[in-house]
This record gives structure tokens, sequence and C-alpha cells, in this order.
């Protein structure tokens, strides 16, 4: 199957005709509901004023604004008029040190010619500052960000006079998506209109969600997840619920709450946010109704076995059906999804005796969840260190071929793509560790994160969650990482309680992975809570945080070793 012949204003024009809606939710959950119909028009009028404003078809610009019913007709506007969307994070203040330095670096990388914001007194002021990107390359001031106009988002979808611009076509660049840069800098990867379109269409195809279908999502659209499956499903008459992301950081039951309001059979979001659905469900009962959920996508980090058990028990009880949880497999480089766990079976999930063991690389302690087949038209291989395809069941690199692959990383405007590790042959080196098993395929780490300990390659990820086990240890706010030239390993966690406690915990920790790992740490180290480094999308930074214990910057309580 190759890219869709559509692009998102032709295909949500399509859908228009059958149905399908957008309904936006504000702060206080009241909701601000389009149809289809009604969506064309008003993005086809904010294209009108966005042309009048100056910007044209072909300028990438940037958007920084929480999801309001305003962000999504400038993001759609910007679509019909063929701009081409760069999604910022909101949930910071803009006048934080790395948050001017994250928005400055992406403004300065994709050339945007402007900003659209509900912030623009602050982001004016910004752009005229000096601050250095967040890759540490030399300073991005006036000079670098010159000629960039900021738009108020009032301003930017009020419409104007002028001509009707011509409905873009389907290899019409849609967005420039940012990497998560959690084993480097963040880069910015072009993905077509038509790719947005085809790779969410596919993914409809492998778990039967259809046009009348409802779909609850509160992740950010600067997340590949949160803005791809919008489009995407939306684009195909999905009704599509869309919550800010700010109720689901201060409440994650407001999730879980929508799906059941609004009847959904539809639902995606990471791995840890299902566990904090299930924890807030644990600790107050809500009357939810499940039932119809059919597809409740679990993806963009890495998934963990306790916490499938976890969610299927907790909100198995309100009916969620055990089918409806989907692992998946995919990220920027591949538009979105690359393999999806069926929704017409359990999650199936390998225990570490379970299934075949081979490769330059050991089989993870822990239990494996399987990501599902490959989407149609999309090739998963895995492949040695010498670039030799290994056979099922071999451990080695994720290989992915098939038209949601973008190419390459943005060079500029006209440029091609360059720098993604695609190889002649069009397959795109991940970087992933996995196997193949029965047509299924199970991640085990990225090749930049293991550990190398006595000649033996370790897991991160396996200490990661044993330490998750020990009481008074934050839940998915543990780091392992290796020390460099030194064969030492070192754990840090994110603690809760007082120092005495806290002492108590690093002891207990460390003597938990002297028993129940492959080798033990040479040193366990609890920092306060909510200060291990995470990259925007809230993946964790190994790299940084051991850059961060070899600086004495980490906020350490304590220790033991």
């Amino acid at each position: 199957m190759g890219m869709a012949q559509t692009s998102i204003p032709q295909a949500v024009r399509r859908a228009a005709e059958h149905g399908g809606s957008l309904t936006v939710l504000d702060a206080s959950m009241r909701p601000t509901r389009l149809s289809l119909r009604e969506l064309d028009e008003r993005a086809t009028a904010t294209a009108v004023g966005l042309r009048h404003l100056g910007v044209a078809p072909g300028d990438r610009v940037c958007v920084l604004a929480p999801t309001t019913p305003r962000m999504l007709l400038a993001l759609f506007g910007l679509w019909r008029l063929g701009a081409v969307p760069v999604m910022l994070p909101h949930e910071r203040r803009a006048d934080d040190t790395e948050t001017r330095a994250l928005i400055a670096h992406r403004v300065a990388v994709s050339g945007a010619k402007a900003l659209i914001t509900d912030r623009a007194p602050e982001l004016r002021a910004l752009l005229g500052r000096a601050v250095r990107p967040a890759d540490g390359s030399p300073s991005a001031g006036v000079g670098d960000l010159d000629g960039v106009r900021v738009l108020g988002l009032d301003e930017a979808t009020a419409g104007g006079a002028g001509p009707v611009p011509p409905v873009p076509e389907a290899d019409r660049l849609g967005m420039l998506q940012f990497t998560s840069g959690t084993t480097g800098t963040s880069k910015a990867v072009p993905v077509l209109q038509g790719q947005l379109i085809g790779n969410v269409l596919t993914c409809m195809e492998t778990l039967d969600m259809r046009p009348g279908h409802t779909y609850v999502s509160w992740l950010p659209f600067y997340h590949d997840m949160g803005i791809v499956s919008v489009v995407g499903l939306l684009s195909q008459g999905v009704h599509t619920v869309v919550l800010p992301t700010e109720n689901f950081l201060r409440r994650p039951s407001c999730w879980m709450e929508t799906v059941s309001t609004w009847r959904a059979e539809i639902t995606a979001a990471p791995n840890s946010a299902y566990r904090l659905a299930a924890k807030a469900q644990q600790l107050r009962p809500a009357n939810l109704d499940l039932s119809r959920l059919r597809v409740a996508i679990n993806g963009a980090e890495p998934v963990t076995a306790d916490i499938v058990d976890e969610t299927l028990q907790v909100l198995g009880k309100s009916g969620m059906p055990v089918e409806s949880l989907c692992p998946t497999y995919g990220m920027a480089e591949t538009t979105l999804v690359v393999s999806a766990a069926s929704a017409d079976r359990a999650v199936r999930i390998l225990s570490p005796g379970e299934g075949p063991s081979g490769g330059e690389y050991p089989r993870p302690a822990r239990p494996l969840v399987s990501c599902g087949r490959p989407l149609r038209g999309t090739e998963v291989t895995v492949h040695a260190a010498s670039g030799e395809e290994l056979p099922e069941g071999h451990i080695g690199e994720v290989q992915v071929r098939g038209p949601g692959v973008t190419g390459g990383y943005w060079t500029g405007p006209g440029a091609p793509p360059a720098g993604s590790g695609i190889l002649e042959d069009g397959r795109l080196r991940t970087g992933d560790l996995g196997f193949l098993y029965e047509g299924e395929l199970y991640v085990c780490g990225r090749i930049k994160d293991m550990i190398i300990v006595g000649g033996r390659n370790l897991y991160p990820e396996d200490y990661e969650i044993a330490a998750e086990g020990v009481p008074g240890v934050r839940p998915g706010h543990v780091i392992a990482f290796s020390l460099p030239d030194a064969e030492r390993m070192v754990v840090v966690a994110e603690g809760v309680g007082g120092e005495e406690t806290l002492r108590r915990t690093a002891r207990e920790l460390f003597d938990r992975l002297r028993t129940v790992v492959q080798h033990a740490p040479a040193e366990v180290v609890v920092v306060r809570a909510a200060t291990l480094p995470r990259t925007s999308s809230g993946k964790k930074r190994r790299g940084a945080c051991r850059d961060m214990y070899l600086t004495g910057a980490l906020q350490v309580v304590c220790g033991a070793r």
C-alpha cells in the first residue's frame, strides 16, 4: 500500500459528506462542537486570513497554544493553506530558561516564518532575546530569528478578505514533527499530508476502527501520537473529542470519565498514562461504563507487562474489554504506527523463559509485551550489527520499510532530508532492539541505552522496572545507566517521604536489585521527586541523567552502594 493520495483538507471535505465531528472540551469540560462541514468552512476562512497576513503555502509556522477550538482552527487552516505546522510544547511557562531555549531552537531549525500563539506579548519579547538553543549550539537571537512574525491566536483565526487558496495535494508537506530526543538532540521529521492520512487509515483497517466511532484524546498536539491520531481519525469521519492536556495532568481520572461519558470506542495514550488512570480509579472509584471501548491504543513509549495487567484488572471492573488494550510500536520517523496488536484478543505477553532466544543480545529479564504485526504495506525485519537479516526469534536491530517511513530529517526548504539512518533499499534503522516471534514484534530496548558491565549486555529497563516494585520509589521515575569507561552501573530513583524514609528506601532498593537482576548496580541514588530529566513528551533522558550524575547536578537526598 502506498501513501494515501488524499491531503488533509480533501479527506475532511470527503468525510464531511457522511458525518463526523470535532468536539473540544475546555478546562471545565464544557464542549464546543463543530461538524466536519463547519470545520472545513472555518478552516478555509482561516486559510484566507492567514494568506492575507502574509503566510504562504510551504511556509513553516510554529504553533504554541493549548488545546482550544481556536488552536485547532489555526492548525486546520494551515493545512488548508498548504503551510506547514510545527507544534511547540505549551504546558511550561514561556519565561522558563529551558523552555525559551527549546522554542528558539525549534523556531530556528524549522526556519519558521511565523509563530501563532495565545501568548503573543511574551513570545514577541522572547524572539528578541539571545537564548541558547537546547542542543547547545551558538545562541539564537534576533539575527537567527529575524523575520519571524508573532501572530495572536485570535488574529490568526479571524479570517479575512482575499481569494480562496487552492486545495493542497497529498504530497504537500504536512508538518515538521520533532523527535523526542531521548538519546540525543531532538530533530525535525518532515511528514507529508498523505502520510498523515495513510498511516492512520491503515491502522484503522488493522484495528477495525470505523467512521462513526468516537475517539477521545487528551494528548498534546506537539506529540506525534496526539496530532497524527486526531487529524487521521477525524479526517475519516470518526467523531473526535479532545480535552486539554492540562486537564489530564491535573486530574488523570478525567480521561476515563470522558471515555465513559461520550461512550467512546477508541482512545490512545502512552503506557504511563494507563497507570495513572488505573491508580486514579483505585483511589477514588468512579461510576464508569467502559463497555463500548473497542480500541485502547498503548504506544509512544515502551509497553510494560505490569501496567497492562494493572490496567485490565482495575478498568476491567468498569467494563473495559480485555481485548481492547492494543500495544503498538512506532516513531516520528515512521509517521506514527509501524505495528499494532490485534483488537480481537488479549494482549500477548512472553515471560522471560518463554519463546525463542537467539542473536547477539540476551533476552531481557522482564516479561515482554507483543506490539503486534506490522501494518499492511509495512515490512519489519531484524538485523545483526553486520547488517545480516536475522531469523525469527533472534534479537537484533529493528528495521522498517514502508509508506510511513519519512526519509530523513529536515535540512531546509527545497533540500532533501538527510541523516536518519535510511539504507539504500529504503529500510529505516530504528536503533531499537527487538525480535519477531510468530509474526509479531517484541521490542527489548534502545541500542544506545544498553549497559555493558563485565562484558555483558544489560537492559536498563530490567533495573528500572525491578526498582519500581520497592515501596517509596515513584513508579515510572527510575533511570538506570552505565558510567563511561568504568563498566559501573548506577540506578537513580525519585523517592517519596521524609529523609529517614528515603534512606531506608535507598537501602531496600539496593538490596532488591542485588537479588533480582543479572548484575548488581555499583550505586543506587535517591533524588527528590519531579527532578529527573525528561523530554518535552515525558520520556526518560538517560544520557542527560548520567551527565547530571557526573557533574553533581542531581538533587540527591541519599544513596547506597
